[in-house]
């Protein structure tokens, strides 16, 4: 088990190497699920984990994270593909990665 921490997190996002498949539901959480995550990383709380599936096959479909579209990987595989933590991902995204406006879709 390795820790990931938000740069990194925002870090693969921007070079394409996490991914979200297109058997996971969209985003769903809340305004208010939101603030309750990043009050939790705010006082250090564990707020849960992320489980991701790495592999060197490029799945026929994926997902946008929310409203923001992953851009193609700037590297070969492997790809890592967000199995359990997208709400949280997305959260963490749409809150500290500011500068990814041009991906944005509305």
């Amino acid at each position: 088990m390795a820790a990931l921490f938000i740069e990194e997190i925002i870090a693969k996002l921007k070079r394409g190497e996490l991914r979200i498949p297109a058997f996971q539901r969209g985003f769903v959480w809340s305004p208010d699920d939101v603030a309750f995550l990043m009050d939790s990383i705010y006082k250090s709380y564990p707020f849960g984990g992320v489980l991701l599936w790495r592999t060197k096959n490029k799945l026929a479909q994926e997902r946008a994270l929310g409203p923001f579209i992953i851009p193609e990987p700037t590297a070969d595989y492997p790809i890592d593909y967000v199995l359990d933590g997208q709400q949280r991902i997305t959260s963490i995204l749409g809150v500290f990665a500011t500068d990814l406006r041009e991906y944005s879709i509305g």
